[in-house]
């Protein structure tokens, strides 16, 4: 049986990796996301100047996003997958620790990056 005191360092310690595995996927999937984007822009460059209000990401544009996006998931997804399945077990170890030390206080909202 857990004391008190070690129960919360426990979950302390729980909820502070479980938020590194959330932000480390955020910012994964962002990273991907801007070099496709990136990608995209310097595979199609403009040569034409619109209207300061109008967009010049067409459509064709997000269909070469998307085909780059999807090459670049295609390499990173197994290490992206891992990774949620990391925070999933996260997630249920926490619930387990709740569940049978009865804490219930309710989990701090992952922060919005």
């Amino acid at each position: 049986m857990m004391t008190r005191e070690a129960l919360r360092a426990a979950l302390a310690r729980m909820e502070a990796s479980l938020a590194d595995s959330r932000r480390n996927l955020a910012l994964a999937e962002s990273a991907l996301s801007r070099r496709a984007e990136t990608e995209a822009i310097r595979r199609r460059p403009k040569a034409r100047h619109y209207h300061r209000r109008m967009s010049r990401w067409t459509g064709a544009d997000e269909a070469e996003y998307r085909r780059i996006l999807d090459g670049l998931l295609a390499i990173a997804g197994p290490d992206l997958d891992r990774l949620r399945r990391r925070i999933g077990r996260q997630d249920a170890a926490i619930a387990a620790l709740r569940r049978k030390y009865g804490v219930n206080e309710p989990l701090p909202s992952p922060p919005a990056w």
